[in-house]
């Protein structure tokens, strides 16, 4: 790690009422430990090893991605940069959507949850501090008669703005991939042209694929669907391997649109035999 010099050491108020002191560079880089980074965010004591490591671990694997420098020394002790406790957040964020930490004991998961509930502010807030050192820095140096490069105006809207497009191009994505799995979820929001095969329709409705709607006609229900979809002339798609119902073996299947599919079985539904009382 490379060690810091030349730094002014800084104090500011944090949004969860505790005060951060941390280290401003000539470049105009926010700098803190793990535990004053903690402190000022108040991650709960049960978090602070998950902290500190996963910090340590962002700071290795997203180094050349941010332009380096996200771990450094300054008088003997591991500093990290803003950056690296951002992603760090985002990564504690997704975590606690994904479980919850619902296996710590309850007390530790109210202090998580409490945590959580200031994610937004704190990572909002630690934006504002880097822009405000880079804004602070611009004036130090108008003020000293000193001319702001073009590569250093450059330098700081990379650090004011970059990050802040990332994460709003990592939430665009994730809202994608949510609402991918929403269309999916729910038939009405699913491309009626795509062709797939007609057990992948049967399990999309819901239905059992071997139950017998014509019955004493011993033909399954995805059979029926079949036969009806070619004696209509429905257009067929590329043919895709599948097992048949208690086949270990693929079996190359038609595929048809599934609006076509949904239709065919719509009907056969309507027209089975019912049940004598």
């Amino acid at each position: 790690m490379k060690a810091l010099f030349n730094v002014s050491v800084m104090r500011e108020p944090s949004p969860t009422g505790t005060e951060l002191r941390y280290l401003l560079t000539g470049k105009g880089r926010v700098y803190a430990t793990a535990a004053s980074w903690a402190k000022a965010l108040q991650v709960p004591a049960s978090m602070m090893s998950w902290f500190e490591g996963a910090l340590a671990r962002t700071a290795m694997v997203k180094g050349d991605f941010a332009g380096g420098e996200l771990e450094m020394t300054y008088m003997e002790k591991v500093v990290y940069r803003w950056h690296a406790v951002a992603e760090t957040l985002r990564s504690f964020d997704r975590q606690f959507y994904d479980h919850g930490f619902r296996t710590r004991p309850t007390n530790e998961r109210n202090d998580i949850e409490k945590f959580h509930r200031n994610f937004e502010r704190v990572v909002s807030w630690g934006y504002d501090l880097q822009e405000r050192a880079l804004s602070s820095l611009v004036e130090a140096n108008a003020d000293a008669g000193k001319p702001v490069t073009q590569t250093q105006l450059v330098d700081a809207m990379k650090e004011a703005v970059a990050p802040r497009l990332r994460q709003h191009d990592e939430q665009i994505r994730e809202h994608s991939i949510f609402i991918e799995e929403i269309r999916e979820a729910v038939p009405t929001l699913r491309d009626e042209g795509e062709f797939i095969t007609v057990k992948q329709a049967i399990t999309e409705k819901g239905l059992d694929a071997s139950q017998m709607p014509l019955w004493p006609k011993r033909e399954t229900l995805s059979g029926v669907a079949g036969q009806t979809l070619k004696s209509k002339g429905a257009e067929q798609g590329v043919t895709v391997p599948a097992r048949l119902d208690g086949q270990a073996v693929a079996v190359p299947m038609n595929t048809y649109k599934r609006g076509e599919i949904y239709t065919v079985l719509d009907e056969i539904q309507r027209i089975r035999p019912q049940p004598l009382l």
